[in-house]
């Protein structure tokens, strides 16, 4: 009898495993689904993308990889509400920020208001975009320039104006013949810092338009490239009649910089209209003289607060001139707007907190939304010295009640505390008012560091 074939049974068995459909490892499946979304992104399937990865369990998801990947998708979706809420997850596995995705996360809430319905949604999201001053910002503001709104496609032109790249953008001069007069000079007051000469045959005809604003800026263009006629008319409607011809002239003549202009100035701290003292009062802080200190000081009592906060400014603005006894007798204004930015001008100059703590106390507790932004914004001109009891108050500030005034309180917590102000605009991000969220998101853009 023969002895048993021990190997049968193993034979057999090594035989049915390898006829049985072979079961996907886990970790098999998941490397393939992530591999599926990631091509499903690259091909601008956001939404399937997610559905693929909305499949994926919770310890595959937390890998830093994939949770950039779902953090970028939701936000080619639309959705940076859900986004930021990934990325928060992502803080927590990597116990660090992770400034490249956070600052996808911030574009993403300016973006999504670009397109949004109402107006002052899509001002709040353009006027992000404009204080950007980053080249990435340009083909989004280059659509703005097609906006139905003629507010929103000037502050689309006034953020291109600002770009090199923006200014050569065709479609920034194309909107040179846009219908809104405030398109036209946003367009001119970029072509005036440029060099591009270029743009001469563009401007000239411009200095016959219907619209004064649009001669004035079209003459400051043609000064700027030194044309002799561009120079003489700005000087010409500086002194002209015309509130509005003077008050634009004395503008561009003062962001030329031009010599000659502070006889203007000290003759118009003086004119009937309330309009040329401003612009007067404004431009006087260009020339650091011991006259403009004089005017400025005289205009500080000007019956019309526009007047007398258009001095407070400039006052705080001069270097080298003991300015600060006029602005601390100013703190006793009657006119609550007038102190807020009296204290604007004094933190500039770099007087005591202690000074003004009453005031700043006094105005923040006020009924007026209005009076109490202006303070929010006054306490971003905080120094160094200053910085903590300016922070301090602009905690208070952020949780207002008006949106408005936590926009205030946002924008001085990022010029003040610049990278250390990131978990504070972070937590920003989640406000329930989407104005609010946009400019949060804006002023990240501005602190976080660039993309790698």
């Amino acid at each position: 009898m023969n002895p048993p074939n021990m190997r049968q049974p193993v034979i057999i068995l090594f035989a049915l495993v390898c006829c049985m459909p072979m079961a996907e490892p886990v970790l098999g499946g998941t490397a393939s689904q992530i591999q599926q979304s990631q091509a499903l992104y690259d091909k601008k399937e956001y939404q399937k993308a997610l559905e693929v990865l909305d499949k994926l369990d919770s310890q595959t998801l937390s890998a830093p990889t994939v949770r950039r990947l779902k953090i970028r998708t939701l936000l080619r979706l639309g959705n940076p509400k859900a986004a930021l809420t990934n990325y928060d997850e992502l803080v927590q596995v990597l116990q660090a920020e992770d400034q490249s995705i956070l600052r996808e996360v911030s574009l993403g809430f300016v973006l999504v208001l670009t397109k949004d319905m109402r107006e002052q949604m899509r001002g709040a999201a353009f006027t992000a975009l404009k204080e950007w001053h980053d080249p990435e910002s340009i083909p989004f503001l280059e659509d703005g320039l097609s906006d139905g709104s003629g507010l929103v496609r000037a502050l689309a032109a006034e953020g291109l104006a600002k770009l090199n790249e923006g200014r050569r953008s065709t479609r920034f001069r194309q909107a040179l013949e846009d219908q809104a007069v405030l398109v036209k000079v946003a367009v001119l007051k970029g072509f005036a810092t440029s060099d591009d000469t270029s743009v001469i045959p563009l401007v000239e005809p411009l200095l016959n338009d219907s619209e004064i604003r649009v001669r004035v800026a079209a003459a400051e263009v043609l000064c700027n490239f030194k044309r002799p006629r561009g120079c003489e008319l700005l000087f010409q409607y500086a002194k002209a009649p015309n509130p509005d011809e003077r008050t634009s002239a004395i503008r561009a003549l003062v962001d030329r910089q031009s010599t000659g202009i502070l006889p203007i100035l000290i003759e118009s701290s003086e004119h009937k209209q309330p309009s040329v003292r401003g612009a007067a009062a404004t431009g006087l802080a260009h020339v650091p003289t011991a006259e403009a200190v004089t005017a400025l000081t005289r205009l500080l009592r000007d019956p019309l607060p526009p007047v007398r906060i258009a001095a407070a400014v400039s006052l705080g603005q001069l270097r080298g001139f003991d300015v600060r006894a006029p602005l601390n007798r100013a703190l006793d204004d009657r006119d609550p707007p007038v102190r807020a930015f009296v204290i604007g001008a004094l933190l500039e100059q770099g007087e005591r907190y202690e000074i003004f703590a009453g005031p700043v106390q006094a105005l923040r507790n006020t009924s007026e939304p209005a009076v109490r932004a202006a303070v929010a914004r006054a306490l971003g001109h905080a120094g160094e010295s200053n910085r903590e009891s300016a922070r301090s108050a602009l905690m208070l500030l952020v949780q207002d009640t008006v949106p408005r005034v936590r926009i205030a309180a946002i924008k001085s917590m990022a010029k003040i505390d610049g990278e250390d102000a990131i978990p504070f605009l972070k937590q920003s991000l989640h406000d329930e008012d989407d104005a609010v969220r946009t400019t949060a998101g804006g002023a990240l853009l501005k602190v976080v560091l660039p993309k790698n």
